[in-house]
């Protein structure tokens, strides 16, 4: 299936990349752990953790601090964007959706959706992962649209 509309092939991908991101952002402050009847947000747990110093000088620990730099790297995409650094944008939110994804994917694997009153909430880390998938299909899509509109050979054959 082509698209011929170029406007529409540079905003699909776009509109797909910026949903995702807003998924990934939204599902950070959805529950992600369950304690009896209190939820806590992903980065109620990350406090938690801190606070506990289950990771004290971990390599896992990394991924803690990397957890607070995704809301300003999908600033830093949107921005990018904006200015006209299509690929750049695309780039950053790749990488958003790799620190997201790997993170919300572990937990929604590890979640198993059992009734225990202790255990991983489902809605943030679905919410982040479906953000994350999405993101990197439309960062791929932008990067690609970009490619086909430079794929003319000058003065030559299409």
């Amino acid at each position: 299936m082509s698209v011929r509309n170029p406007w529409l092939r540079v905003a699909l991908p776009a509109a797909c990349t910026a949903v995702g991101l807003v998924l990934v952002v939204v599902g950070m402050f959805l529950p992600w752990l369950r304690s009896g009847t209190v939820l806590r947000d992903s980065f109620e747990v990350i406090g938690v953790i801190t606070s506990l110093g289950f990771l004290d000088g971990d390599v896992l620990e990394l991924l803690l601090y990397a957890w607070f730099g995704v809301i300003p790297l999908v600033t830093l995409s949107v921005v990018a964007y904006a200015l006209g650094f299509r690929r750049v944008s695309a780039t950053i939110s790749v990488v958003t959706a790799i620190i997201s994804g790997t993170v919300s994917g572990g937990a929604t694997v590890e979640g198993g959706g059992g009734d225990s009153p202790l255990g991983i909430a489902a809605a943030g880390p679905t919410t982040t992962l479906i953000g994350s998938v999405l993101a990197v299909l439309g960062a791929v899509g932008i990067v690609v649209s970009g490619r086909r509109s430079a794929s003319r050979i000058a003065g030559g054959e299409p």
